[in-house]
């Protein structure tokens, strides 16, 4: 057996509300798999007097906080919990968590607590029996939710919502005589193990076993309950406990004597050889318990004691972030994002080849390594800590690299966002993702809280080693571009840029070392992120940084200087560059660049065809976004170019299309997009409801709705932006283009508006190209050319000539405004 997954118990006692919601969200952020509860409604201490939160209301609170952890109960009373009240909240709890729970069942023990609260206390014999009734009943209204039946128990009764999980919650047994653990054995998904070592762990599980192979049934969990404290000193471990020593009437010292009889208190490198030995031994988890009352120091040096295991010489501390429930952990320092895009190079037949280049200077990828290791001691000193954010808020360029894989380097979770967002943006985010640092331009708005930190600083820091990690260990957030309402954090761990470096970057773009490559798209974009930083660095090419605002001249500029090979951006800085070359035909070439893609948006034909008479530049395009960390859907280098067609799936993972409950749609019709990836995310930062949305077992619900023919698709827009006239699909973007195919048109965009009949029609909005005079019926006109091209119902309705079209930060449009407009 490899090491088990590691839980801790959240401080429910002698704590208030705060605490516990604050513990929970960091051991969530620090890496741990799950948080636990007990089932208790007074302290199982010495002290009863003091706070003390109950299990399952504690819980459903947590579930809608949290968006990752498993979160369970060790363990559910039998003997004062109905059960079949205890199965419908349990059940409950699946559904508000996106099926995150899991139920440790007991009998009950404490004596003290039932007399307390008039709660009769049988025999054992009696109480076990109620802990088979217990798991019977949960066991039948979780896998009969439409009406469940068990003689003396239930009569035809509905358990609705149904459990997200298949099957519902798995429920472990606390037990240690042989009758319980034949039943776990038996009828149960695990069993817990509390304050035992690895030889009890051994034994427990050896009856359970042979319970379970008997009756045929799958493997069981085992979970181990038990305190820990990391002790990297005697005096470090007293001054945590002091605050519990003194609710105890007792010293630290005793206290800490006391807990070296009862739980695993040992420094940091034996405290994890003993749960290794329990995973030997055939633990799957452990649920670990720091006294109450300690300090968050005790519990991040908990994570670093127990979610690392020693990584290669000079590999550094441990594992931050977030995890995915998988049954054993790795964590290495090779695991980091920041082996991947540049150590590997640094070591290698590269160290000396250029990594980045910015309007200052050149790094080679040993300069960048190097930078990165001073970048992490600088955060470090500065209080950031792993799994801490750390905000990105600087221009494209060097420092902004540094910046990014210096957290990355050292554990913490890099977020990197718009330099230029105003302060009341930046106050929102930094009140989404609570960050330890932000590092920003000398003088810039940071809002209190975090340590600002200007890039000059990164410098000043001493080299630190790169922080071991598991894959699946939260690596960093992107927020999205807000084109479908407020930006959310898509949570993307260490593992996940692999997939987008051998699938798209290597067979689509065929990146290289010798390759230089810039992205029109800020790195804080998604598209920027990917093609102007991660898969460049992460193939050994060059990425080419600037920190102005792409404009035609500027990057026509930047292309010739640099000799760019790959240049990437959005339709619309593809649209611009047209119109400039097109006015300035002699203004500058485009001669190095052997590959030019757009992606972000749908390229409109007329984008495509008039940058090809400008420039003799063929575009590929693609489909990617924020939650996949790639480009999932791509025309192909040399391929013939056809009007509206994105290409086929990139090789190395999936799409389809599907209606909104997952079912194929047949081929020709509009579906939503599907995406099933290695790089997928596993859910947006503290919006679980949103995740939930999203994530679909392996897959992504993306809202881009798409059309297949012959395994070729076409983009028809956001699912929230299609819509129907006379019963007919309207697609925003193919209209858009016809409009486009218009002389007098530069730019076009397209809503679905009520007419007074309140009956959706098409309503356009358009910049004039520089030049054009329409005169009479403007709308007229662009109606008949829009009917001509495509058929009348598609034809606008109305056409509003602007100034200029609203874009998001990313360059993308901005319908939602368009929409508002449309409704003023």
């Amino acid at each position: 057996m490899g090491a088990p997954r590691i839980g801790v118990r959240v401080p429910q006692y002698g704590s208030g509300w705060t605490e516990l919601r604050d513990g929970a969200l960091r051991a969530e952020a620090l890496g741990f798999d799950g948080v636990w509860v007990n089932d208790h409604l007074q302290s199982p201490g010495r002290v009863k007097a003091e706070p003390a939160f109950d299990a399952l209301t504690t819980l459903a609170a947590l579930a809608a906080l949290t968006s990752r952890v498993r979160l369970g109960t060790v363990v559910l009373s039998a003997s004062y919990r109905p059960p079949a009240l205890a199965a419908k909240a349990v059940t409950i709890l699946d559904v508000i968590s996106g099926g995150r729970v899991v139920v440790g069942l007991g009998t009950g023990s404490d004596v003290a607590e039932h007399a307390a609260y008039g709660f009769p206390f049988p025999p054992p014999r009696e109480r076990t029996a109620g802990l088979r009734t217990a798991l019977a009943t949960m066991r039948a209204m979780f896998a009969e939710p439409a009406g469940a039946d068990l003689p003396g128990v239930l009569a035809g009764a509905p358990n609705l919502p149904a459990p997200v999980q298949r099957g519902g919650p798995p429920i472990w047994l606390a037990a240690h005589g042989p009758r319980l653990l034949r039943l776990a054995g038996e009828r149960a998904d695990g069993i817990v193990a509390a304050f035992c070592g690895a030889g009890e762990v051994a034994r427990r599980l050896a009856i359970a076993d042979a319970a379970r192979e008997a009756a045929g049934r799958p493997p069981l969990a085992c979970a181990l309950y038990t305190y820990a404290l990391p002790v990297p000193s005697a005096a470090e471990a007293e001054s945590w406990l002091a605050p519990e020593a003194r609710a105890l009437g007792t010293t630290p010292a005793k206290l800490l004597r006391w807990l070296r009889t009862t739980g695993i208190v040992a420094p940091p490198d034996e405290l994890r050889e003993a749960l290794a030995e329990v995973g030997r031994a055939g633990a799957t988890d452990a649920v670990l318990v720091l006294p109450d009352r300690t300090p968050p120091e005790a519990l991040e040096a908990l994570a670093e004691a127990t979610l690392a295991a020693p990584g290669p010489p000079g590999g550094g501390g441990g594992a931050p972030g977030a995890t995915h429930a998988t049954p054993t952990r790795s964590a290495r320092a090779e695991h980091n994002l920041v082996e991947l895009v540049v150590e590997r190079h640094a070591r290698g037949d590269l160290a000396g080849a250029p990594a980045a280049i910015d309007e200052d200077g050149a790094w080679t990828f040993a300069e960048l390594s190097a930078a990165t290791a001073r970048a992490a001691g600088a955060l470090r000193a500065a209080g950031a800590r792993r799994g801490d954010r750390v905000i990105v808020a600087l221009r494209d360029g060097r420092p902004w690299l540094q910046a990014f894989l210096g957290a990355a380097r050292m554990g913490a979770v890099p977020v990197p966002v718009d330099p230029a967002a105003d302060g009341e943006r930046l106050a929102d985010l930094v009140d989404d993702c609570e960050p330890a640092v932000v590092v920003a331009a000398e003088g810039a708005e940071v809002p209190a809280g975090p340590v600002a930190l200007a890039p000059g600083a990164l410098d000043a820091g001493r080299a630190a080693p790169i922080a071991a990690v598991h894959p699946a260990d939260l690596a960093y957030l992107v927020y999205s571009s807000g084109s479908t309402g407020r930006p959310k954090g898509v949570m993307h761990a260490h593992g996940d840029m692999r997939a987008g470096i051998e699938t798209y970057a290597r067979t689509v773009l065929g990146l290289e070392p010798g390759d230089r490559c810039h992205s029109m798209a800020r790195l804080f974009t998604s598209l920027g992120f990917g093609n102007g930083f991660f898969r460049v660095l992460g193939r050994g090419a060059t990425a080419v940084l600037t920190g102005t605002r792409p404009t035609p001249r500027g990057v026509l500029a930047t292309v010739e200087e640099h000799g760019v090979t790959v240049l990437t951006g959005v339709p619309t800085h593809w649209a611009q560059l047209a119109t400039f070359l097109e006015r300035h035909p002699g203004a500058g070439s485009l001669a190095s660049v052997r590959l030019a893609v757009s992606s972000g948006d749908s390229l409109p034909a007329p984008v495509a065809e008039r940058l090809r008479g400008a420039a003799g530049l063929d575009l590929i395009e693609g489909l990617g976004c924020s939650e996949c960390s790639n480009v999932v859907i791509s025309t192909r280098p040399g391929e013939p170019y056809e009007p509206g067609v994105l290409g086929r799936a990139v090789e190395g993972l999936e799409v389809r299309l599907a209606d909104d409950e997952g079912r194929p749609v047949d081929e020709g019709e509009p579906g939503r997009l599907w995406i099933r990836s290695d790089s997928n995310t596993t859910g947006y930062w503290r919006r679980p409801e949103a995740t939930r949305d999203l994530v679909h077992g392996p897959w992504l619900r993306m809202g881009d709705m798409l059309v297949a023919r012959d395994g070729r698709y076409r983009h028809m827009g956001r699912a929230d932006d299609l819509f129907k006239v006379d019963a007919r699909w309207v697609s925003p973007a193919a209209v858009e283009a016809a409009l486009l195919g218009h002389p007098a048109v530069a730019e076009a965009a397209v809503v679905g508006a009520a007419d007074d009949e309140g009956l959706l029609r098409p309503a356009a909005f358009v910049v004039t190209a520089p030049g054009a005079d329409p005169a009479g019926d403007f709308a007229a006109e662009l109606r008949r050319h829009v009917a001509h091209a495509l058929e009348a119902y598609m034809a606008p309705r109305t056409v509003t000539v602007v100034d200029e079209l609203p874009r998001l930060p990313s360059g993308k449009l901005d319908r939602r405004r368009l929409r508002g407009a449309e409704g003023d």
